[in-house]
């Protein structure tokens, strides 16, 4: 039986011309970003073959330290909580289906189906694929025009919500992310904007899949993350790859605290082989 659930709600305050807004369909989480140590990562490389001109380039070996910071910077806690606070870890815990709905002016429908494919290359463990016809999806990605952005989060979370969040934050991407008070997520559905150009299409497609497969949080102080606000990556980075295998290591399961995660992370990240020992 599904119990009435956490869920999360990201808000990003980028300046323009991209600020995103990742939801929750019912428990919601407020962030406030925390300070952390300086990261050294190293073996800086360009971005990966077929980025978007102008992507930035990408450090490709980290430390133990470096990913544990910033795995538990966000895998827990995300940008507002309403209602009940949540357990702990959030993901899919069963094989995911994924569908994208086309819309809007820029037909961007193949390009978003490769965004998938490639997060299910990368990431075998998230067991991911695209529906096929008439088959239940687990994850909803909607594509539509920046002019029909907010009906759409008034649809999903009611008017006077939505005049706040856009009051507040000025969104043009959101996901919504729906959970078992266990943490299993049971349904992430995410709005992508379409006619902004390459750049904010890109972007904004591989942050919010981050989100809607668990990692709810932002981090301005993680130079490496998609999920820094204050950058625009459009590609699926090492680090951020590697930040889902961890979470999708059969180790790592919904609902497990900050506490318990911190033990299990050291030998987790070993037996992967994620970090390397020194410079």
């Amino acid at each position: 039986m599904m119990h009435a659930a956490p869920g999360f709600l990201t808000l990003s305050r980028r300046d323009r011309p991209y600020r995103k807004l990742a939801a929750a369909l019912s428990a919601l989480t407020i962030l406030l970003t925390s300070a952390g140590a300086s990261f050294a990562a190293s073996n800086r490389q360009a971005p990966p073959q077929g980025s978007i001109e102008g992507a930035p380039p990408q450090y490709t070996r980290f430390t133990a330290a470096e990913l544990t910071r910033g795995f538990m910077a966000l895998a827990f806690g995300s940008d507002l909580r309403i209602g009940a606070r949540p357990r702990g870890i959030r993901r899919f815990d069963h094989p995911i289906v994924a569908r994208v709905y086309p819309g809007g002016s820029v037909d961007r429908l193949e390009a978003m189906q490769d965004v998938v494919t490639d997060y299910a290359r990368a990431v075998p463990a998230l067991k991911l694929s695209l529906a096929q016809e008439t088959e239940a999806a687990d994850i909803e990605i909607r594509l539509i025009d920046e002019k029909h952005f907010r009906s759409a989060i008034e649809e999903a979370f009611g008017p006077k919500v939505a005049r706040d969040f856009v009051a507040r934050t000025d969104p043009q991407c959101m996901t919504s992310v729906k959970s078992t008070v266990d943490g299993d997520i049971v349904r992430s559905v995410s709005f992508i904007i379409v006619d902004k150009g390459d750049q904010v299409f890109f972007d904004c497609a591989y942050h919010e899949m981050l989100h809607a497969f668990g990692l709810s949080n932002h981090d301005q102080r993680n130079p490496y993350t998609t999920l820094n606000q204050g950058r625009m990556v459009g590609y699926l980075s090492v680090y951020d790859l590697t930040l889902l295998r961890m979470l999708y290591d059969s180790r790592v399961t919904p609902g497990m605290t900050p506490v318990q995660v911190r033990a299990v992370l050291p030998r987790v990240i070993k037996d992967l082989g994620l970090a390397t020992s020194g410079r």
